[in-house]
């Protein structure tokens, strides 16, 4: 493998500092099995990252967790997604 890194790793390491790049931007997960990781989102055409995901499986379990969009302008992006709970189960 060649010393240098290549141009995705690079591109990564931007969105992981908070650059916005292609209008696509690292957004850091906090709380929740999720917490610490960060969560590469495309913005809409105001700048804001979609309001909610969720998670499932893995670490995680079976339940789904939910994250919403949160300003914070300690994250370098200026957004953080907060863990918010569990989703409820679907009954049918």
């Amino acid at each position: 493998m060649a010393a240098e890194e290549s141009e995705h790793t690079q591109l990564i390491h931007r969105w992981l500092a908070g650059e916005v790049v292609n209008n696509h931007v690292g957004i850091k997960v906090v709380g929740g099995p999720s917490n610490g990781r960060t969560k590469i989102v495309q913005l809409s055409p105001d700048g804001t990252p979609p309001a909610q995901f969720r998670t499932s499986g893995g670490r995680a379990g079976p339940d789904h967790h939910l994250y919403e969009a949160v300003r914070s302008t300690d994250a370098p992006a200026g957004w953080i997604y907060s863990h918010i709970g569990i989703a409820p189960t679907p009954t049918n």
